[in-house]
């Protein structure tokens, strides 16, 4: 079935509910336009489009502040101005979860409640995919939020419940591994008597349980690994458990939970186009990848355009002196910092370039830039020519699956071969941009070379050497960047593990503003509910602030409770 006619009613549901105000559960858990009898299997296309399909907070969240806190881009030409702690517009994934992609995820549940008893077990796996989902998007909601309505939420249908509770992390931490336990033991049961919902499943999976189950696996990991600071011995718990499940984990990139469109319909011009919000390369990043030869370097930038024969050409223009000397170096990138950017004895090195040159007796004029933008075809695929292309949205990756495993190891949790799974976590993520890039096309594509990757896992900075610390700051490293595509997982893993850092084998530039150092913000403001809801609000504020480290209410640097000190 075409993907058009699939989103039906649910797309006329997602257009009323994304109008709804976030602050008004009433109006979310009782629109009319959601039918009574509605297909189930509607619902999970619906709800996963609602996960991919986020422009706005791909300009806004990720462009105009997390790429640029995580110094991965900085905009250009104004640079990192310091208007970027201000973090307007930010947030948006919380009023999708309550309007669109938790609700419908709820709904589906509650439409099979309501079929025939002997109708109901044969979406069984459907009710487990859609838990499994569930689980990962409040997650990523409460991960920058905090305490945040759950359990009492999105059945408002039912129970005429407008005023839930907010539940801190603590607790939706556990209620997330057990919701994550009960849909692996679920989809572990025989599938015989299951529908099909082959075609409706947008994500690469397309309704296969058994991928489902050990999405579900490796997403018990990654969530368990945010108690690490609070209670390690759950941690490891987990852990063991999850190694010892016969649903298994990821084994390749195959395995990856990751949405890859089919059509040239999809992320093309509007907000996913950064519009010189992320646009250029960070300095440090850039230098680090070029100096240890990461494979990732061309399928996350682009080469400037300071070519041989543009050099040449204004050498021979007279622009550049008789003794010019061309560099072959085209990866450069612009410091993050606002006072480096606009240091007068360095500001006229970065940017494009105006040259007046005299040719054939002429003076004609060339502009170069000297910097390099990232590879906007994979945000973008309306951008360096629209062309065709497919875009890519990972959710789980393997390579992540792996560095976890790897600090786990590290940190004597768990049986298993350290060394062994971070070199298969950097081949991991370099084959996996590789892919990404071939998908969209991207500038001056060429595959990863085998040969490449082997080299680069023996730069002194990469190789798995050293002490403990260093061997824990590599695998947060390579973690890291293997977020690029995913900023917002890159800032989770940064507060985790603190690296990168300043002074650190990737050094985090030191940001300074007009003399001052602000600190890199580490959490989004909770929204306000409708009135009705204030007091429930205001006790979840007040209990997080009890801690001592969440701050106030938009102090953006206060930390969420799993983000311990």
């Amino acid at each position: 079935m075409n993907l058009k006619n699939k989103l039906g009613i649910g797309v006329i549901a997602m257009a009323t509910l994304a109008s709804a105000c976030t602050k008004d559960f009433a109006s979310k858990n009782t629109d009319p336009e959601v039918s009574q009898n509605l297909p189930p299997e509607f619902m999970i296309t619906t709800s996963q489009k609602g996960m991919v399909d986020r422009d706005y907070e791909w300009f806004y969240d990720s462009y105009q502040y997390l790429m640029r806190w995580m110094q991965f881009t900085v905009a250009y030409a104004d640079g990192n101005a310091a208007g970027m702690y201000g973090a307007q517009n930010t947030n948006g994934y919380y009023n999708a979860f309550y309007t669109t992609i938790g609700r419908n995820l709820v709904e589906i549940e509650r439409i099979v409640k309501n079929k025939p008893a002997a109708e109901r077990g044969q979406y069984r796996n459907l009710v487990a995919i859609a838990r499994v989902h569930k689980v990962f998007a409040a997650f990523r909601v409460t991960d920058v939020n905090g305490s945040i309505p759950y359990t009492e939420a999105l059945n408002a249908r039912e129970d005429g419940n407008f005023t839930p509770v907010y539940d801190d992390q603590e607790k939706l931490f556990a209620q997330f591994d057990l919701e994550l336990k009960g849909a692996v033991d679920s989809l572990l049961k025989p599938a015989t008597d299951q529908r099909s919902y082959k075609g409706y499943d947008i994500f690469t999976y397309n309704g296969d349980a058994t991928q489902w189950v050990k999405a579900a696996n490796v997403l018990r990991l990654k969530i368990a690994m945010r108690l690490m600071k609070r209670n390690p011995g759950k941690v490891k718990a987990i852990a063991q458990e999850v190694l010892a499940s016969p649903a298994g984990l990821f084994t390749g990139n195959g395995d990856e939970w990751k949405f890859v469109s089919s059509a040239d319909n999809f992320a093309r011009g509007g907000n996913w186009n950064a519009q010189g919000s992320a646009s250029r390369g960070g300095k440090n990043l850039i230098d680090f990848m070029y100096d240890n030869a990461d494979p990732r370097l061309p399928l996350f930038f682009k080469k400037n355009e300071m070519t041989q024969a543009n050099f040449n050409r204004l050498k021979n223009g007279g622009a550049f002196p008789a003794t010019a000397v061309y560099n072959p170096r085209q990866y450069v990138g612009l410091p993050a910092s606002p006072d480096a950017r606009n240091n007068p004895a360095t500001i006229n090195l970065f940017g494009v370039k105006k040259y007046n040159i005299t040719e054939d007796g002429k003076v004609v004029s060339l502009s170069v830039d000297t910097l390099s933008q990232f590879q906007n075809r994979l945000f973008d695929l309306s951008s360096d020519g629209n062309g065709s292309g497919r875009y890519t949205q990972p959710m789980l990756t393997y390579a992540e699956q792996c560095f976890i495993l790897a600090e786990l190891a590290l940190r004597g949790m768990i049986g298993e071969d350290a060394e062994g799974w971070y070199k298969k976590g950097v081949i991991a993520s370099v084959d996996a941009y590789s892919t990404m890039a071939a998908a969209a096309q991207t500038v001056g594509y060429a595959p990863a070379d085998p040969n490449t990757v082997s080299a680069y896992l023996l730069q002194p900075k990469i190789a798995f050497t050293g002490t403990n610390e260093e061997k824990m700051e590599k695998i947060g490293i390579q973690n890291f960047l293997n977020h690029f595509k995913s900023p917002w997982e890159a800032w989770g893993s940064w507060k985790r593990l603190g690296y990168p850092k300043e002074g650190g084998i990737l050094p985090l530039e030191v940001v300074v503003i007009d003399g001052n150092k602000p600190e890199i913000p580490r959490r989004w403001e909770l929204p306000q509910p409708h009135l009705s809801n204030q007091a429930n609000y205001n006790k979840a504020i007040t209990d997080m602030q009890a801690g001592g480290e969440y701050g106030a209410p938009n102090q953006l640097t206060g930390r969420v409770w799993w983000d311990k000190k």
